[in-house]
């Protein structure tokens, strides 16, 4: 057996050990409270805004989650001013994460 080979085979195999750790160590977060993202619009943002929480936290609800939904980060508000059928309204989009 030449010692470079199997050097070379335990690097490798140390190499992929440690990612695989790594992804299991980022993904475990995501597993126990998963972000679910809503979508909304309004004549006004704060009516955008809740109805983007509510689209969020109604797709939180159809994967098993009933609890209180929190805002992840903030929302994001887009301003139209030439909708064809309502003309100047706002759009939001928010991130919630919810307990079971």
């Amino acid at each position: 057996m030449n010692p470079r080979w199997s050097h070379r085979a335990g690097a490798g195999l140390a190499a992929a050990a440690g990612a695989t750790a790594l992804v299991m160590l980022v993904a475990s977060p995501a597993t126990a409270s998963p972000l679910f993202c809503g979508a909304g619009r309004g004549l006004t943002a704060q009516n955008a805004i809740q109805g983007a929480f509510d689209d969020a936290r109604n797709s939180a609800q159809s994967e098993g989650y009933y609890g209180a939904c929190t805002l992840s980060g903030e929302p994001q508000i887009f301003e139209v001013f030439n909708d064809p059928y309502f003309g100047h309204i706002f759009r939001a989009q928010v991130n919630v994460s919810c307990e079971r």
